[in-house]
C-alpha cells in the first residue's frame, strides 16, 4: 500500500511549533508512521487526548453489522493528523435503527453505516448458491428498507456515509450468484442513499482490491467474533473516511499543481526533446505517465483545478501541450501555469495569487526531493507530495492524492471549472478596455438567478459553506443534513443565487441564509464564491430578500460580521450595503440592523436579477 509522503513530524493545519507541545509533535510523527505498532499508537492517542492544542472538536458514530472495535481508535489516528480531536461512538452489533437514534440523540456530526454483505444472514454469500428469486431477494430487500427507515431517523445528523459492500470472498466469478447478487444490493443501496440529502456512499472494494484479501480479512475473528477485518484493512478504511470528508471537515482542497519533469512525462524535455521524453501509453515507463495524465483529466473534469509549474522553457513546455501525440492534457485543462526559472515557492505563490486563492487549498507534486523540501519548510499550508522512486507506485500515489478532492458529493455545478476560472483572466484583459469599472460591468450583461429552499441545490450549497472564506460573513461550515433542516423548517429560508455573464456561467456561486425570530428576520450566513466577488452581485439580492421578508410582515432585519483570517475583505460590507452598526460585539464582532419598513440598502444598474 502506498502510503503519504507527509515528513513524519509534520503537523496538521493550523498546529505549528508555536502552538504545538514536543510531546504532541512526537505524538503525531507516531501517528503519520503507518508501521507503528498498535501500542505505541494508543500511547500516542492517550498523550494528544491530555494535550490542551488547538484541535477542532467533531463526532462519530459507527452503526455496523460486524465487530469493528479498533475502528475507532484508527478514526481517531486519521482525525488528530488533520488537527481534529474526534469523539467516537461504537454503537451496538447488528442494531441499524437503535444504533441511529442513538447516536442523533448524542448529537453526532457524522454517521458511519457498515453493512458488511456476507454477514446480511449467516454466511450469506455460500447460500446464495442455492438461493432463487424471493428467498434470494428478501434479506437484501428488508435490510435496505431498515436502512431507508434508519436514514429518515437520521435527518437530524448533518452528514451519514454508507460504506459501500464487497465480497467475503472477492475472487469469485463475475457472473457467479454472490457477485450478481451484491451488484443488486449495492445498487439498492445507492437508490436509498439517493433519497437522503445528506447521505452518500463510500466505495471501499477499491481498498480491497489495492490490499488484497489476505491483507484485509482474518477468517479466526470473522467466525469467532464476527470481526473480519485486519488492522490494516481497518486503518485503511479509516484513512479513506479521512479523506471521503475532507479531514473530517478540517480542508478543502481546490487546486493541483503538477511539475513537468519526470512528473507529468518521464525524462527531461529541455533535453530529450518535446518528442523524446517518455509518454507513450503502450511502452515502459511512458505508460505510467500516461495513466497519471488519465488521473488527472478525471481529476479536472470532477471541478480540481489543475496548474503547472516547472522549472523550464515556457516553448519546450508548450510544444509538448500542443502537439506530441500522447500528450492527454492539453492547454484547455491547465487553468494557469508557472514555466520558468524562478523555485518552486516562488511559484506556487504567483498561481495563487492569479486565481485568488489560499495556498492551503493547494496540492503540489514534484519529483524532486530538494524541490519537495523546499516547498514544505517555505509553504507549509501546501500539502505536497513526491513521484515514487518505484514508479509502479506512482498511479496508487495519484489515488491518494484524488481523495484530498473528490469525496463523491460534488454537485453538478462543481464539475470542471477550468473554463470559468480562465474566463477571469479573459475578463481581466477586457476591462482594460473601458473607461471606467461601472462600464465594463454593465457590458458583462451580469444575470443573478435567485432561488429559495432548493432541495436539489443541497449537495452545491453545502459546497459553499464548507469552502467560502473570503467573502463570507459569518463563515458557518454546515453539512448537508444541516442544509436540509434549515430548508425544511418555516422559520429559515435558504437563498443560492447563480451568476452568469457574457463570458461564462459561473453557476450557483452564492448563498444567503435568513433565520426568523419573532418579528425580526437575522441573517445566519451570507457568502459568495471568489469567482464574482466585486462585480456588484453581493447587492443585487438583497432587495427582493427584504420583499420576501416584508411579506412575512417582519419588522426589521439584523446581521453580524464574524472576522476569521480571511474574510477582513468583508469588515465593513454591510456598512456598505446601507445596514445601521448597533454594537462592536468585542472581538472583532460588529452587530448590524435596519427597520424594513424604511430600508434603502444600496443597489446597482447593471445586474438583473430573477427570481428562479
Amino acid at each position: 500500500m502506498v502510503t503519504v509522503t507527509t515528513p513524519p513530524a509534520a503537523l496538521p493545519a493550523g498546529l505549528d511549533g508555536g502552538t504545538c507541545a514536543p510531546t504532541d509533535a512526537q505524538a503525531l510523527a507516531t501517528l503519520a508512521n503507518a508501521d507503528a505498532p498498535m501500542l505505541e499508537v494508543m500511547q500516542a492517542l492517550a498523550t494528544l487526548d491530555d494535550s490542551a492544542g488547538p484541535w477542532r472538536t467533531g463526532s462519530v458514530g459507527i452503526a455496523a453489522n460486524i465487530t469493528v472495535d479498533l475502528l475507532p481508535a484508527y478514526l481517531r489516528r486519521h482525525a488528530y493528523l488533520a488537527g481534529v480531536r474526534l469523539k467516537v461512538f461504537k454503537g451496538h452489533y447488528d442494531d441499524l435503527l437503535g444504533d441511529v437514534q442513538a447516536h442523533r440523540q448524542a448529537g453526532v456530526d457524522l454517521l458511519l453505516v457498515l453493512p458488511f454483505f456476507d454477514n446480511l444472514q449467516p454466511s450469506w454469500e455460500l447460500s446464495l448458491a442455492t438461493l432463487e428469486g424471493a428467498n434470494r431477494q428478501a434479506p437484501m430487500q428488508d435490510w435496505l428498507a431498515r436502512l431507508d427507515l434508519a436514514l429518515r431517523s437520521a435527518e437530524g445528523i448533518p452528514q451519514v456515509l454508507v460504506l459501500g459492500p464487497h465480497l467475503w470472498q472477492p475472487d469469485l466469478p463475475q457472473d457467479s450468484a454472490p457477485c450478481c447478487a451484491l451488484q443488486e444490493f449495492s445498487a439498492g443501496l445507492r437508490e436509498v442513499a439517493a433519497r437522503h440529502g445528506h447521505t452518500r456512499v463510500l466505495d471501499t472494494a477499491g481498498l480491497l482490491a489495492s490490499l488484497g484479501a489476505t491483507a484485509s480479512f482474518d477468517a479466526r475473528f470473522y467466525y469467532r467474533a464476527k470481526a473480519p477485518y485486519t488492522p490494516r484493512f481497518i486503518d485503511a478504511l479509516a484513512r479513506r473516511i479521512a479523506s471521503g470528508t475532507r479531514g473530517f471537515g478540517s480542508r478543502f482542497h481546490k487546486v493541483l499543481v503538477m511539475d513537468c519533469d519526470n512528473t507529468l512525462w518521464g525524462g527531461i524535455v529541455g533535453e530529450d526533446g518535446p518528442h523524446g521524453i517518455r509518454l507513450d501509453p503502450h511502452g515502459h515507463p511512458g505508460n505510467i505517465f500516461w495513466t497519471v495524465q488519465q488521473q488527472l483529466a478525471a481529476l479536472e473534469s470532477q471541478g480540481v483545478l489543475l496548474c503547472l509549474c516547472s522549472k523550464n522553457n515556457e516553448a519546450d513546455v508548450q510544444e509538448v501541450l500542443s502537439h506530441h501525440p500522447h500528450m492527454t492534457l492539453r492547454d484547455s485543462h491547465w487553468v494557469a501555469r508557472q514555466i520558468s526559472w524562478n523555485d518552486k515557492p516562488c511559484g506556487l505563490r504567483a498561481l495563487a495569487a492569479e486565481l485568488n486563492l489560499g495556498l492551503d487549498s493547494f496540492v503540489f507534486v514534484d519529483d524532486s526531493p530538494f524541490e519537495v523540501q523546499a516547498v514544505r519548510e517555505q509553504l507549509p499550508q501546501v500539502r505536497v507530495f513526491q513521484v515514487p522512486k518505484a514508479l509502479q507506485d506512482y498511479p496508487a500515489l495519484m489515488r491518494e492524492v484524488a481523495a484530498l478532492f473528490v469525496d463523491g458529493a460534488s454537485s453538478d455545478e462543481n464539475r470542471s471549472k477550468t473554463q470559468q476560472y480562465r474566463s477571469l483572466a479573459q475578463a481581466a484583459s477586457l476591462r482594460a478596455g473601458f473607461s471606467s469599472q461601472e462600464d465594463y460591468l454593465r457590458s458583462l450583461r451580469l444575470t443573478v438567478t435567485l432561488r429559495r429552499d432548493d432541495a436539489s441545490l443541497v449537495a452545491r450549497i453545502t459546497e459553499l459553506m464548507n469552502k467560502s472564506s473570503q467573502f463570507n460573513l459569518t463563515t458557518r461550515r454546515l453539512q448537508a443534513g444541516e442544509v436540509i433542516g434549515l430548508m425544511h423548517s418555516a422559520n429559515s429560508t435558504v437563498y443560492s443565487f447563480e451568476v452568469s455573464d457574457r463570458l461564462a456561467d459561473h453557476g450557483v456561486t452564492g448563498v444567503l441564509v435568513t433565520q426568523v425570530e419573532g418579528d425580526a428576520a437575522h441573517v445566519h450566513s451570507f457568502l459568495m464564491s471568489c469567482r464574482v466577488i466585486g462585480r456588484g452581485v453581493e447587492f443585487a439580492v438583497w432587495q427582493q430578500v427584504l420583499a420576501d421578508l416584508r411579506a412575512r410582515g417582519l419588522r426589521c432585519l439584523k446581521a453580524a460580521y464574524r472576522p476569521t483570517a480571511k474574510n477582513a475583505q468583508v469588515a465593513d460590507f454591510y456598512d456598505r450595503l446601507g445596514l445601521r452598526l448597533v454594537d462592536d460585539a468585542g472581538d472583532g464582532v460588529r452587530l448590524y440592523e435596519i427597520q424594513l419598513a424604511d430600508a434603502q440598502l444600496a443597489q446597482n444598474d447593471w445586474v438583473e436579477l430573477r427570481n428562479g
